[in-house]
Formats: C-alpha cells, structure tokens, sequence
C-alpha cells in the first residue's frame, strides 16, 4: 500500500462511522455492533446496543417455531481448555442476561443513533435493534497474562461475550451453525473528581540511637492513566546516628481472586533504586519518578491485563473502582496498585512506607454514547470490498468469510459500506 493510499484510507476512515459485524456459519443472521468497548462510569454502565439483521427472511417465515436470541454473559475463566477433565470446564458465570430479539415482542425502540443509522442502511424490515443495560457492580473485562507465546488457548480471566443464536427456544442448545459469537469488553473510567493526594509518614528507632529518621511520602496526584509517571515526593529528616545509603521505588499490583476462595497476588510491574548519602542530622526533600508500564512485563505469568479482544494490545489491568457490593465473588478479579518506598540505612536497617493510588483510563474530553471506537489492528494488505444493497434487499457479501470477525466503515452520508476483514 503506497502512502497516497494510506492517505485516502484515513481520509474515507475519518468520514464514516466504524461498527463491527459478524455473521453465523449458515449466513442466516448477522450481528452489528458500534463499539466493543463498553465504559463502567462508577454508577452507571454504557448500554450494549446491538443490530440484528436477517438475511434469510423467506426461512424463518417457513419455520415459525424458530426464533432468534442475544445473551450477554460476563465468564470467569480460571483453567485451560486443555484442562478439562469428564465434560468439566474450569469457568464460572458471573453475570448473564437474554432477550428475544425476533420475533420482536411489544414495540421496538432505538436507543442509540448508530442503531437508527443502521435500521436506515440495513433496512427496517431485515433490521432489529437490540439493548442491554447492564447493572452496577459487575467485573471488569481482566486477562491474566499467559506465558509468551502460548496461544493453544484462551487466557484465564474474566471476558464479556455477545451471542445471538437461531433456536426454539430461549434455553435449548442452539446449532453452532446459526451463533453468533461477539467479544466484547467493559473498562472502568475513574471519576473526574481527584481523591486527596495518598500521604504517610513515619519514623524508624535504630538500636544505639537517641533519635529517630523521620520520613514523609506523598503523590503528586490519586489518580494516573496508563503510561504516565508517577511522581513521588519524599521529605527525609535523619536525627539517628546512622546513614541512609539507598532507595528503593517499585510499583506491586495486588490482585484479589475472589472466586470461591481470596487469594492474593503480588506482582512488581516497576523498580527503580537511587544511591542516596543522608548523613546524620542532615535533611533532604527530593522527588522521583517511577512509570509502570506493560511493555517492561511481557514475561511475567499472571500478572492482571485489561481484557483483550483477539491479538490487539492491551495495558496493565486497571484498578478495581466499583460500587459496595454483598457478593465480592461477582467481582472476579480486584485489581488496585501501591508505590513500595523502601530506605537501606547503614548497618543493615531498613524502613519501609507504601502509599495506594489509582491507575485508569483517562475519560475523552467529548464523550459521546455512540463515539467512534479506537482503531483495531487490520491487515495491512486487506482488499476494500464493496458492500452493496440491491433494491430486493439482498445482502451482496461473497467475499468475506462467515467466521471473520469484520470491522466495518459505514460513510452513512454517501450510503457506501465498506469493509476491512480483522484477524480471525
């Protein structure tokens, strides 16, 4: 691809609207999706509002016993596939919820303008609009990660699924043929408020010492995004008879398994030391920087990732904020974060301090329901296919795969429809 074509792509990006959509094995229905990130605010949760579209119309008036499902489930995953043992899986549901989507019963609304645009695009008669509102209290999308390069399979953790099926009813197993299988992700934005800047101070008596070495630790702030540094201001007043010789800054996360037993986790996602020489009776006041980072942890096994969606990247897992709950097994995974302060004093003695923060997304300036989701990894050598609706309604798509999971680029001003095919 030459740079000029580059150019034009980003420009036609820039114009149109992203969603995503899947089709079933059989063709007979397909899904379409605005976004597949869906943000927690810490109150309130953003909608999961979906399309479904019929393509094979003529069949189900032909099969009026059958009708079409969406089911939303929030799945714990704590073994391997590869695990199981006599048809037992190693995975928990923590959260489902279902509805008919069509048959439509009672009077279908859209709630979103990326449902209306796709009723308009698709066509009312083919086209259902579908919502789910998720309740307040259920877990973040958390990937442990697995060793490198292990792709044999899923990761454990906790993931979101989409599903739309064909069956005859709401509970019978439905033919893998006619599903629809979506992963999706729910993030947690923290709240624009900043919490008081994390504070602790504390004082160390050394044997054969009159006095003690006082020191005070604080945070620039309570709240950082990924990938920012974070700043630690250290205040050292040194009454004892011995001297401070090194720090030592690092970052743990704690993560809290919350399934059927509480087992903690802690893991160093950054260190750094300085040579100090704080000699008796001396004061300093210094600030140092630390930054954690997933890159600098590639080979760490089980250390807690934001939720993934086939190979795109990710970033540590962002600390847990929701609301009191009675259950905390519906949590899953609780993630929060602390800086390790650590002071080595001459002969041997030490005094350590640690302060917690949050580590989180940062919210968009212009926050919008229906905002365009971040750009997901395509092939760079993708064909454009034309995506066209004849005047009877029937879907021209002979070139993309039923199982591809496809990014679509809807310009809804021009009524073209495009598509790049993602990683399968």
């Amino acid at each position: 691809m030459t740079s000029s074509d580059k150019k034009d792509d980003k420009k036609n990006q820039k114009d149109g609207t992203r969603v995503f959509k899947k089709m079933c094995l059989d063709g007979k229905i397909s899904t379409y999706i605005g976004t597949r990130e869906f943000v927690d605010h810490v109150g309130h949760i953003d909608p999961i509002a979906a399309v479904l579209l019929i393509h094979e119309m003529d069949w189900f008036t032909e099969n009026k016993e059958y009708k079409v499902y969406a089911e939303i489930t929030a799945t714990f995953r704590y073994g391997r596939d590869d695990l199981d043992v006599l048809g037992i899986n190693f995975k928990k549901d923590l959260y489902t919820d279902a509805m008919q989507v069509y048959p439509v019963k009672g009077v279908a609304s859209c709630t979103t303008k990326i449902q209306e645009k796709l009723l308009k695009k698709l066509g009312a008669e083919r086209a259902f609009p579908f919502t789910f509102d998720l309740p307040a209290g259920i877990p973040s999308s958390v990937t442990l990660q697995p060793v490198k390069n292990d792709t044999s399979s899923k990761p454990c953790g906790v993931e979101y699924c989409l599903k739309t099926y064909i069956a005859k009813d709401m509970h019978e197993p439905p033919d893998r043929k006619q599903v629809v299988d979506l992963l999706i992700k729910k993030i947690t934005h923290a709240p624009d408020t900043q919490a008081p800047q994390p504070y602790i101070e504390s004082a160390k008596n050394f044997m054969m010492s009159p006095n003690p070495l006082h020191v005070e630790a604080r945070l620039d702030k309570e709240r950082y995004i990924h990938g920012e540094p974070i700043y630690v201001h250290i205040t050292m007043g040194n009454q004892s008879t011995r001297a401070v010789k090194k720090l030592r800054l690092s970052v743990k996360q704690v993560a809290n398994i919350c399934l059927f037993s509480n087992a903690i986790y802690k893991c160093t996602v950054a260190s750094v030391e300085h040579d100090l020489n704080v000699q008796p009776s001396q004061t300093i006041a210094q600030t140092f920087s630390i930054r954690p980072l997933l890159e600098d942890n590639r080979d760490k096994r089980g250390l807690a990732l934001d939720g993934q969606i086939k190979s795109e990247d990710t970033n540590l897992a962002s600390s847990t904020i929701a609301l009191p709950i009675a259950n905390r097994e519906a949590l899953g995974i609780v993630v929060k974060y602390i800086v390790k302060i650590e002071l080595f004093v001459s002969m041997g003695g030490e005094l350590k301090l640690e302060l917690p923060f949050t580590l989180s997304h940062p919210i968009p300036e212009h926050y919008e329901e229906d905002m365009e989701p971040p750009p997901q990894p395509t092939d760079a050598n993708a064909d454009n296919i034309n995506l066209e609706l004849d005047e009877t309604g029937a879907y021209n798509n002979t070139l993309l795969s039923a199982q591809a999971d496809d990014q679509l680029l809807i310009d809804f001003e021009s009524d073209a429809l495009t598509s790049k095919e993602t990683d399968a």
